[in-house]
């Protein structure tokens, strides 16, 4: 590395602090923008609910409270017969405590904001970890597979926080291919926001780190873990049984309810009226971490986590099309493997991708069903496999997926 004058340093230094100033005048210029937009399209009832029960909790009251949470909702408009339940474990609202502290307009203009950098950031990450170098024009390439994904904008529109869930796995592969092994336990800690998308992806990380002795994952897993409950319990000491009560409600999706799901179970329901309960994710759950047990170790967990993914959505026993955001990070794997195949295979990566993302915009917007999306999760199964397959061993792109490792000659 050549060494840089004082001047020139000094020059870089300015022109970077210029352009974090710009970044942030920008920002502050659009969140003024939407906080004055006449119509209520950033405030989705998703974030309506997952805002009343942080400001529960900023207030040291119970977020799982129906009364005071409906008492809010309907302060902001809100006129539904029941609230817009937040079926999340309280961390979640430990994370969203800054928000709960301001009124619900502006809190839910910075989250609509929010949205479409933390997607755009985890692409961002999944990118310039595995991605081949020197080839920069190519980002492009992977915020509009992101983005023109429709679960991503839905995602954004609805004020969900599965885009925390898609920043942790991001964060997860990134730290842990880089051998931070703390922090990626930490980051681990966020995909436990919706226990129902992550029964997969946190059990086998878990276990993988195990096997191969990374005891730092695990240690930093646990005391993320451990000090948000700790937060969570000095603001509302009794939220262990507050939560396990809201399950016995007539509306918990853990219920005979009626809800129509993107997942086997709301498929049969949908189908035949058939309730399989929750019994098939305990079987899922089991096989897989039977599997990782006797081959974890040929995995890279990135790998896991894109596989951990595609299975888990579909046999969760519920969960909401909007979860499916986090495929990004399959769809994103798939994208840098067809960059080493041949013309022909790349054409078929990219047409399969193109069929599923029209199929996915269609079912959204001209007959919308949330049951329809079932076969979302599969079929980018079937492109990541092929991608898989076909991809070159010998390729650094490919090595430095399924290894984790920086290089190849490190397998």
């Amino acid at each position: 590395m050549r060494n840089l004058s004082p001047q020139k340093i000094i020059t870089r230094r300015f022109r970077s602090v210029g352009l974090i100033v710009m970044l942030i005048a920008m920002l502050a210029l659009i969140y003024a923008l939407v906080l004055s937009m006449p119509t209520r399209v950033y405030e989705a009832s998703d974030f309506l609910g997952y805002w009343a029960s942080a400001s529960l909790l900023a207030h040291r009251q119970n977020p799982y409270d129906q009364m005071a949470v409906q008492s809010l909702q309907q302060e902001q408009g809100w006129a539904g017969d029941y609230p817009v339940y937040s079926w999340n474990p309280p961390w979640l609202h430990v994370f969203l405590l800054p928000l709960g502290l301001l009124p619900f307009r502006p809190a839910a203009a910075l989250w609509f904001m929010a949205g479409p950098l933390l997607i755009g950031a985890s692409a961002i990450l999944i990118w310039d970890t595995f991605a081949p170098r020197g080839r920069p024009a190519h980002v492009a390439l992977a915020l509009s597979a992101t983005f023109l994904f429709s679960r991503s904008l839905h995602a954004i529109l609805e004020g969900q926080v599965n885009t925390l869930i898609l920043l942790g796995c991001a964060a997860f592969i990134a730290l842990s291919f880089r051998n931070r092994d703390a922090l990626a336990g930490a980051a681990l800690v966020l995909t436990t926001v919706k226990p129902h998308v992550s029964y997969l992806l946190v059990p086998g990380a878990l276990l993988v780190s195990v096997l191969r002795g990374r005891w730092r994952v695990i240690s930093g897993f646990l005391a993320s873990l451990f000090l948000l409950v700790v937060v969570a319990t000095c603001l509302f000491p009794q939220w262990v049984e507050a939560f396990l009560r809201l399950f016995d409600v007539a509306a918990s999706p853990l219920g005979t309810t009626s809800y129509m799901t993107p997942t086997v179970r709301g498929l049969l329901r949908a189908g035949v009226g058939l309730d399989i309960g929750i019994w098939p994710s305990v079987v899922c759950l089991a096989v897989f971490l039977v599997f990782l047990w006797l081959r974890g170790r040929e995995l890279s967990l990135s790998a896991i986590v894109g596989v951990s993914l595609i299975i888990g959505l579909p046999t969760a026993p519920f969960g909401w099309s909007t979860d499916q955001v986090v495929l990004i990070i399959p769809i994103l794997q798939s994208v840098i493997w067809s960059l080493d195949l041949p013309v022909p295979q790349r054409r078929a990566v990219a047409a399969s991708l193109l069929l599923i993302y029209a199929y996915a915009i269609l079912v959204w917007l001209v007959s919308y069903r949330d049951v329809a999306f079932v076969v979302v999760p599969p079929m980018i199964g079937l492109v990541w496999g092929y991608a898989y397959s076909k991809a070159s061993p010998g390729s650094l792109t490919t090595a430095r997926i399924r290894s984790g490792r920086q290089h190849p000659a490190e397998d």
